[in-house]
């Protein structure tokens, strides 16, 4: 099988696009041609498959950036209708890779178009239109309905278009999740509902070496000490505005004050870009120095060997009005990593996965609400120190970049049937 597949962002960009896609691809038993911005410099990599491609063809196109620039583009994203927005920032990248493409396209048996930027489907919808192959459209996000990418008027009824058409004329679509399907099929034709799958996010943890950037646990240098030596629960990826911290602060302090035996010999430990506000918040000042550390940016592959080496791992949604669709790829990696995660996050698909990843174990709190939060802490150490925390390899198993690769085949598969 011969894919032509369409992604802007390709390691070793440092990306959740870059990463997933990317390793969907170095897994996936076709002759793949990847149709991609060139990777910008950057010190942060995504390192994890230094043969990327040898094993995946590459077809790079200079992004020219946008049609305006400095202050002109400033203020054409504030007062220009769909500037920038329809569907994104990357339209005059894909009018580019669109021409570069038509050749790819034309000897391959399927086209695979990955999702956002959305801009990638334009390119996928424009290819099949000029050579008839098969396409699938992969989505790691909604398009129009998304809660994170609000659009004025204008731009909201042109991209419900854009959407419709993508729909409309790709012989497959493709979502990481079931609710996120379910959102976005609903508000289309019944009929098309037939061609859409549910495809995750995959972890793969291979390359991952044990790291020396762990902290110290000797108990001389650690202000909570236990004699068995610390429980380390880590946080591996940002933390920025509405996914917050604040309410885990707020919690680890209403248990200091009643609880302090309890955080004896425990470590919160967060890698990754967190925002000043939650570096610098009045609830984190508060708390027993070594509780708490905030220990800034690290390599992949050092984060994939910290999530191994940790007692349990956090993931820390936003909170949601409404269930969450999205399933988070930091989620995934931890399954990966083989340890306990605990969710502060939404009802909704991150809750369901974490569930049924640690059965029967206290492992989840609503984003936003203190008690709630602070009743996880407090129940999850102790199942933690009493080992009763057991963790699925059923589910593990499933998302196993091989087991995702295998079934993304079948989908592109499909795609040539249909």
């Amino acid at each position: 099988m011969k894919v032509l597949a369409i992604c802007a962002f390709a390691p070793p960009e440092l990306t959740p696009q870059a990463i997933q896609i990317g390793r969907q691809l170095y897994h996936l038993d076709a002759e793949v041609t990847l149709l991609h911005r060139p990777a910008p410099a950057s010190p942060q990599r995504f390192d994890q498959y230094p043969d990327f491609f040898e094993r995946v063809r590459p077809l790079p196109v200079a992004d020219p950036g946008p049609l305006l620039s400095g202050l002109w583009h400033r203020a054409a994203l504030r007062a220009l209708p769909g500037y920038g927005d329809c569907p994104d920032g990357y339209t005059r990248w894909a009018g580019r890779a669109t021409e570069a493409a038509q050749a790819a396209a034309r000897e391959s048996d399927v086209i695979a178009s990955f999702g956002m930027p959305m801009s990638d489907h334009l390119v996928g919808r424009a290819l099949k239109r000029r050579t008839g192959r098969p396409w699938l459209a992969h989505f790691s996000d909604p398009w129009l309905n998304n809660p994170f990418h609000q659009r004025g008027w204008w731009s909201q009824q042109r991209n419900a278009q854009q959407e419709r058409s993508v729909l409309a004329e790709a012989d497959q679509i493709v979502f990481t999740s079931q609710r996120t399907l379910d959102h976005v099929m609903s508000q289309h034709p019944g009929a098309w509902r037939s061609k859409a799958r549910v495809l995750p996010h995959a972890w793969d943890d291979a390359a991952a070496a044990p790291s020396a950037l762990a902290p110290s646990t000797d108990p001389t240098t650690d202000p909570i000490t236990d004699p068995k030596g610390p429980l380390v629960i880590r946080h591996i990826g940002s933390l920025y505005g509405a996914r917050s911290p604040l309410a885990l602060y707020r919690a680890l302090a209403t248990l200091w004050q009643q609880q302090p035996a309890l955080l004896a010999g425990v470590r919160f430990e967060f890698y990754g870009y967190m925002s000043p506000d939650y570096t610098s918040a009045e609830a984190l000042a508060g708390l027993p120095p070594g509780l708490v550390q905030c220990l800034g940016m690290v390599g992949y592959l050092d984060g994939l060997s910290l999530s191994a080496s940790a007692d349990a791992l956090l993931v820390i949604d936003a909170p949601s009005a409404t269930p969450s669709i999205f399933l988070p790829s930091k989620l995934v990696e931890s399954i990966g990593a083989n340890r306990p995660v605990w969710g502060i996050t939404p009802p909704g698909t991150s809750a369901e996965v974490i569930s049924e990843w640690c059965p029967g174990a206290t492992v989840l709190a609503t984003a936003g609400d203190v008690a709630a939060v602070t009743r996880l802490v407090e129940s999850g150490l102790r199942e933690l120190r009493a080992g009763t925390v057991k963790v699925s390899a059923r589910v593990r198993e499933r998302y196993a970049a091989p087991a995702v690769a295998a079934a993304l085949r079948v989908a592109l598969q499909r795609a040539i049937g249909a």
